[in-house]
């Protein structure tokens, strides 16, 4: 069938989520480094920018654990054009910058960032200029807005709590009365952070970099998503979920990965054509370019383990909605997907993945284990194949490499005639003549970065998703020789 083979062109692009980009607010943000760094991708022949889900984090401080699947994450708004919008004055950020700007504190920020954001709308509040602008916004997007906002005006009402755990009359979102101010508030949250959006993402495309954003199969439980949308959901009477998603044992856990996102209902999907997921595409093509289908086996099938178990070990593989579901998302013609179709894959999966036509994923880290036909080393590559050096699951190359048994150090040296004195740019480098249509490199690598710049580590929590880049290291690249090498390296492999 091949729905969609999309990928013709070889290109090169750069993952940096923008919570890592460095800024005065505590924060990767929209603001003046953003646009500075679409210019260093321009500057290096880069046609991509791949990011994280951009929906707001809870539990973890993860961008796959969201109260909306829908909304922006609130920490993204650049507060300077706050201030340049007269909604703010310059004094108003004085405490949240003198939060260290090496990595992010996040309970600083959620101690610091919401305050400011009321003071920008209560200033909004009393600009008669701005109303007409925000009830536009308002009413284009109220099919996601209105219970984005509501649910989280009610998190406010009930802080700490899941909403199983609020009043009855408040877990159904045509029964539950809320304070309509604290609705609009965050509507304007949402309408700021929009217009950012917008603006950063049209320079990006005028610029010719396409944005690839993450899509997660799964929604986080405690969410408007869920609140809302009951019934395409396996939950109790109660709310409460029947089973939830995780993975089965592994590389990166003996125990198997306990994700607690609830689980579909896939037969409910299925009857209802994909209504939900079909606005869900919508929204996210309102974001981005292309969309990274994260665990694209849960298309096939997903691990279910019953809720209240402790680890993934007693799950089983349940089928999930499969064809059926990539045939509705057609209504979307001009769609482009990329699958991340890495992990243990049944024949279903592949041929899945072969019907649809989608460019699956390549991970030069996961290549050296000692056989010469490993799917993952360059002469085995497909050139309908985006390919990563390393995951934002995986150590830095630097990290990896280090952390390597000699035997398999040993075999990078000779498959790379033992050009590995400078193990990450060793890595870029003979990335390049890859058949792989798409290369992604991610900015720790280019940074010649170790461990230490690790983003997530699954499975754990308290560390993950707080590397930045310093300000210094930032200006030094992009003013330095890397772009130029870089765009140098695209011109003679044809990216």
């Amino acid at each position: 069938m091949a729905l969609w083979s999309w990928l013709k062109d070889r290109a090169c692009g750069v993952f940096l989520h923008v919570s890592s980009l460095p800024s005065d607010q505590g924060i990767g943000c929209f603001g003046a480094q953003a646009f500075d760094f679409i210019n260093f991708l321009k500057k290096s022949g880069m046609k991509y920018w791949q990011i994280c889900p951009l929906n707001p984090t809870s539990f973890g401080d993860s961008p796959y654990q969201s109260p909306s699947s829908f909304a922006g994450n609130p920490y993204f708004i650049s507060l300077d054009m706050l201030v340049e919008m007269n909604l703010l004055e310059e004094h108003t950020l004085d405490e949240l910058r003198k939060i260290p700007n090496n990595d992010i504190d996040y309970g600083a920020l959620y101690r610091l960032f919401q305050a400011i954001l009321e003071q920008a709308y209560n200033n909004f509040c009393k600009q008669n200029d701005l109303q007409q602008q925000f009830q536009k916004f308002c009413q284009s997007a109220g099919w996601w807005l209105d219970n984005h906002a509501k649910f989280m005006a009610l998190k406010e009402k009930f802080p700490g709590k899941i909403w199983t755990d609020w009043p009855k009359e408040f877990r159904d979102p045509n029964t539950a009365k809320v304070d309509q101010d604290r609705i609009n508030f965050h509507k304007f949250v949402q309408w700021i952070w929009n217009d950012q959006w917008k603006i950063l993402k049209s320079f990006a495309n005028k610029n010719g970099i396409s944005i690839i954003g993450d899509l997660p199969i799964f929604v986080g439980f405690d969410s408007a998503d869920v609140w809302a949308n009951k019934e395409i959901f396996q939950l109790r009477s109660d709310g409460s979920p029947k089973v939830i998603a995780g993975v089965p044992p592994d590389a990166f856990s003996s125990t198997g990965q306990l994700w607690g996102n609830p689980l579909y209902d896939c037969e409910v999907l299925k009857r209802t054509d994909f209504s939900w997921w079909m606005n869900r595409l919508r929204r996210c093509l309102e974001l981005y370019d292309v969309i990274r289908l994260d665990h694209f086996r849960g298309f096939c099938d997903f691990w279910e383990v019953p809720a209240g178990d402790e680890t993934a070990k007693n799950g089983h593989w349940a089928q999930s909605v499969g064809i059926k579901f990539f045939e509705s998302v057609k209504l979307f013609p001009h769609i482009k997907f990329i699958a991340e179709d890495l992990g243990d894959l049944n024949e279903n999966v592949v041929e899945l993945l072969n019907d649809t036509g989608l460019p699956g994923m390549a991970v030069l880290q996961f290549a050296f284990d000692g056989n010469c036909k490993n799917k993952y080393l360059p002469h085995e590559h497909d050139k309908n194949q985006v390919l990563y050096l390393g995951t934002l699951d995986n150590d830095t190359t630097n990290g990896w490499f280090e952390h390597l048994p000699e035997n398999n150090k040993e075999q990078v040296r000779q498959y790379f005639m033992d050009e590995v004195s400078d193990v990450a740019w060793t890595f870029i480098k003979k990335s390049f003549p890859s058949p792989a249509k798409l290369l992604i490199l991610s900015m720790q690598d280019i940074l010649n970065l170790g461990t230490e710049a690790r983003l997530n580590t699954p499975n754990t929590i308290g560390k993950n998703w707080r590397w930045r880049i310093k300000n210094d290291d930032f200006y030094g690249l992009i003013n330095g020789q890397v772009p130029n090498y870089l765009h140098y390296l695209c011109k003679i492999y044809g990216r």
